[in-house]
């Protein structure tokens, strides 16, 4: 009985939580909706009509990917290094929104300034922000000589399929 009383109590507090669900659907997933409708004539011999419509969607996801590059390998104390940070589409046939590239300056260096980004096909422009704390943004590059902890971040608006895009900044070590 006691166990009846616990299971009850703490199914009747669930109820009472409420919060957003959310699920992942793989790509090639077929969603299908039916609507359905039906009347009744109003004549001497009445009959029901009913009619139904159906609409399928089939899902698919874009597929980010993300790469950072050094120029060098191997770099001295004052010497300088720059990072390629290259995102891809791989989707055959989805385009990605709003793309958010969040890089944290290494430690032991200072920034030195932007080299340069391509777009990619279909993409727009690169906005870049930065922050020292990782949470207020400010709306351009860091200034030169900036040192770690700082973060930038690169935000694309559309990344098309099977394109790619990149952004480039240069650090000299400290």
């Amino acid at each position: 009985m006691r166990a009846l009383v616990v299971g009850l109590v703490a199914g009747a507090s669930l109820l009472g939580v409420g919060r957003e669900a959310s699920a992942a659907t793989a790509d090639g997933t077929i969603i299908t909706n039916v609507a359905s409708a039906t009347f009744n004539t109003a004549s001497l011999s009445p009959y029901a009509v009913s009619y139904n419509a159906t609409a399928t969607v089939i899902i698919q996801n874009p597929c980010v990917s993300l790469v950072k590059v050094p120029d060098v390998t191997i770099q001295a104390a004052g010497g300088t290094v720059t990072y390629t940070l290259w995102v891809v589409n791989c989707s055959p046939v989805t385009s990605a929104f709003n793309i958010t590239v969040t890089d944290k300056l290494p430690d032991n260096v200072a920034y030195d300034a932007p080299r340069g980004f391509w777009n990619g096909l279909g993409g727009g422009l690169w906005a870049s922000s930065s922050s020292s704390n990782g949470t207020a943004w400010a709306a351009s590059n860091p200034t030169a000589g900036q040192v770690a902890t700082f973060y930038m971040r690169f935000v694309m608006p559309t990344l098309g399929p099977l394109q790619s895009a990149y952004m480039q900044y240069s650090v000299k070590i400290l």
